[in-house]
């Protein structure tokens, strides 16, 4: 702290002195001998303020009282409390599914080609730590593919969000299979989020995109219905997130408790305001969590709401009269928490939402704290494994395909950045 001024403590990092990290253009000497060092000084003050956000919240976690707010619809923390302890189930007799996909996607200048694989997978707990694993549609869990090309002119980003679309499809439909084939099941995991992809795709101008992403939404429509009529509970773990979702409801909550310098005054010290912006929700509550405790639940994806209230999509709300929450569970002491994401019906409580999501995390715990630096569920990570694409695979598939257009005397022109001679 001795290269900052005292003003630091009020003002994150703002200082008298321009912070040399800023300049741009410096030898590498002047960046050796001085600027790394000054943005290692810099990260450390961070680190040092984070850390007393982190003592305030622990040393307030009794004060910081959202009970008079709750009540508020635009509230969107949903129990007065910011972290709660959770105790493990006996797992014995659950049905638990994952489902994983990827995507490989080769451009040229003139078509593309995608490469896209999902699998299910289905595990029985015989105890907590012993299960039978059964693959879906392939038995030995690895042949699902889907090949396909794309001979329309498109912007890339409009390519990548039909390739998405199509990728979350083959996950989504494969589960509602799944579900009618074998409707035994307990918790279904997805990984990522249980929501419809980005919202603003509704209003795509492409016509393919917007008929395909019709079709998905009603693929969830057809998802949601199923977990609630056969008394599944559907998740979606997202493992890695740089959303603050969660930390800025928190700073605001803080804001509307009126902290001064008799109430709240740890806040006021470090000016909370300014130090909140420089957390994620998963930076914060690795730091706030320990291990077999989650964060308080919140309503998310409030976009839904408001394509609701545009009546632009006016089955929306006949798709999805549904709420959706999230939380953050920390299942081992040394990796960062997951971020859960669950539903519940628009006519249930507050109450039963929080009963859910102590159930899932008291199910989550004992199948994903069996390594104390990888804390996913185990189906979660054994649906990955078995779904992410070798290059091997990719060859194959790729390699076969070449060869029947170069057949018929075509000959793929790879785009510039990849052929460049030198």
């Amino acid at each position: 702290m001795t290269t900052q001024d005292q003003n630091l403590k009020l003002n994150g990092l703002k200082t008298n002195k321009e912070p040399l990290s800023d300049e741009m253009g410096l030898t590498k000497e002047q960046i050796l001998l001085q600027n790394i060092h000054n943005i290692a000084e810099e990260y450390q003050e961070v680190e040092l303020l984070k850390k007393k956000f982190v003592e305030a919240v622990n040393h307030n976690l009794d004060k910081l009282d959202f009970s008079k707010f709750i009540k508020f619809p635009n509230f969107d923390i949903k129990e007065n409390l910011i972290k709660k302890k959770i105790a493990h189930s006996n797992i014995s007799g659950l049905y638990v599914v994952s489902v994983d996909g990827s995507s490989v996607i080769k451009k040229f200048m003139n078509v593309d080609f995608s490469f896209l694989k999902a699998i299910a997978v289905k595990y029985y707990f015989y105890k907590n730590h012993s299960s039978k694993i059964e693959y879906y549609p392939d038995l030995s869990g690895f042949n699902n593919y889907i090949v396909q090309g794309d001979y329309f002119n498109r912007e890339e980003h409009a390519v990548d969000a039909k390739i998405s679309i199509d990728m979350t499809f083959m996950e989504i439909n494969l589960l509602n299979k799944l579900i009618e084939k074998k409707p035994n099941i307990d918790l279904i995991i997805i990984d990522g989020s249980i929501v419809i992809m980005p919202i603003n795709l509704l209003f795509t101008q492409d016509i393919e995109i917007a008929k395909k992403y019709d079709r998905l939404l009603r693929e969830y429509q057809k998802l949601y219905r199923s977990c609630k009529e056969n008394g599944i509970i559907l998740i979606g773990s997202i493992k890695d997130t740089r959303t603050s979702a969660l930390t800025n409801i928190l700073g605001n909550s803080i804001l509307m408790s009126k902290p001064n310098y008799t109430h709240l005054s740890e806040f006021v010290e470090i000016n909370y305001r300014q130090v909140i912006q420089y957390f994620s929700d998963m930076d914060l509550f690795h730091r706030i969590l320990q291990k077999a405790e989650r964060s308080c639940i919140f309503t998310c994806k409030k976009d839904i709401d408001k394509i609701r209230d545009t009546g632009i999509k006016k089955e929306i709300p006949y798709y999805f009269p549904l709420n959706f929450y999230a939380f953050y569970l920390k299942t081992t002491h040394y990796d960062t928490p997951c971020r859960i994401e669950f539903f519940m019906d628009e006519q249930q409580s507050f109450k039963d939402a929080i009963e859910r999501a102590d159930l899932i995390s008291s199910i989550l715990l004992p199948i994903s704290s069996l390594n104390e630096y990888y804390g996913l569920p185990i189906p979660q990570i054994e649906a990955h494994k078995r779904a992410v694409f070798k290059p091997s695979e990719i060859d194959l598939l790729f390699n076969n395909l070449s060869r029947k257009i170069s057949g018929f005397g075509i000959n793929l022109l790879e785009k510039r950045r990849a052929r460049r001679p030198f």
